[in-house]
């Protein structure tokens, strides 16, 4: 009798373990990795994603939820976007995806009452906020000023969508150009001076993440720091090593923008299911970037 207890005990704690490895493995698998060229990455996860209970309910609920992405020249390029609906689809089938962005956007370009219009004529349930590039590349940011521009953003969005979801992103990161010496040619009247320049990973990114993350965090909205995901101080590094940058060191090739919608798109999902991966975001070889993915067009603004 006493070796059948064994026995038993021992097929029910094989079977816990054998459980419990399942859904970390499971839990393991579910993120897509980053190559093995980043440095310092974090969960691919969202901040507050409880706060999005109300669509996420409808998810549940079967019910046809609608998702809107709107931002600068990221947005616009189509690619980011469209792989996060595709993903996002791929979830959830009832999910009814759109998006607009504008080249040179900064936030406050959308709290103007005709992109107050595009928005509310979607009537989504969840606005995707994309910002923050653009203003990385103004003056140092005022922190104070960026927040009471999301706040109206937010509000008058809110004020035709009654009800409505708030996720906000925060820019991945980008390179300025930096004057690092000079020198002269000719004499007299056609004496020239001449810079030279180099481009460096744009600190103010740090700064503008941190605004968005501080703004969410004070009125209770769902964000994905894809800048700390990335990496936080070596985040921007990270893209340019991996061959995800377009030549301009602003814009990203087909397959950075690529990652990031699989990745947002996936945190969407774990804020769903609760599903948190344990660990750095495991880390993988990409393909090189196929020859037919050409650089981003140059465009006025970023």
């Amino acid at each position: 009798m006493s070796n059948r207890r064994v026995a038993c005990k021992a097929m029910v704690l094989f079977c816990i373990l054998h459980f419990a490895f399942y859904i970390q493995t499971s839990a393991q698998t579910l993120g897509t990795p980053f190559p093995t060229t980043f440095r310092n990455t974090r969960n691919n996860e969202l901040t507050d994603g409880s706060t999005l209970a109300t669509v996420f309910r409808k998810l549940k609920q079967n019910k046809t939820v609608k998702v809107m992405q709107i931002g600068d020249s990221h947005v616009k390029g189509n690619i980011l976007p469209r792989t996060l609906g595709t993903t996002l689809q791929n979830y959830f089938p009832r999910v009814e995806f759109t998006y607009y962005g504008i080249n040179g956007a900064w936030a406050r370009r959308f709290y103007e009452d005709d992109m107050i219009n595009k928005v509310a004529l979607e009537r989504p349930d969840l606005v995707i906020i994309s910002f923050g590039t653009n203003e990385a590349h103004g003056s140092t940011i005022d922190e104070r000023a960026h927040a009471e521009t999301m706040r109206t953003l937010t509000q008058r969005i809110s004020e035709r969508c009654p009800g409505i979801c708030f996720l906000f992103t925060t820019p991945p990161g980008s390179y300025i150009a930096q004057r690092t010496g000079s020198y002269t040619t000719g004499t007299g009247r056609r004496r020239r001076t001449h810079y030279n320049i180099t481009r460096v990973p744009n600190a103010n990114t740090a700064n503008v993440a941190r605004s968005i993350v501080n703004f969410c965090r004070s009125n209770r909205m769902a964000v994905w720091d894809i800048y700390t995901i990335a990496g936080g101080s070596s985040a921007i590094t990270n893209w340019y090593n991996s061959g995800m940058m377009n030549s301009d060191c602003i814009h990203y090739l087909a397959n950075g923008y690529i990652l990031q919608g699989k990745l947002l798109g996936e945190a969407i999902y774990k804020a769903y299911t609760g599903t948190a991966v344990s660990g750095s975001q495991t880390r993988m070889n990409h393909a090189p970037t196929p020859r037919q993915q050409v650089p981003y067009a140059s465009v006025q603004g970023f």
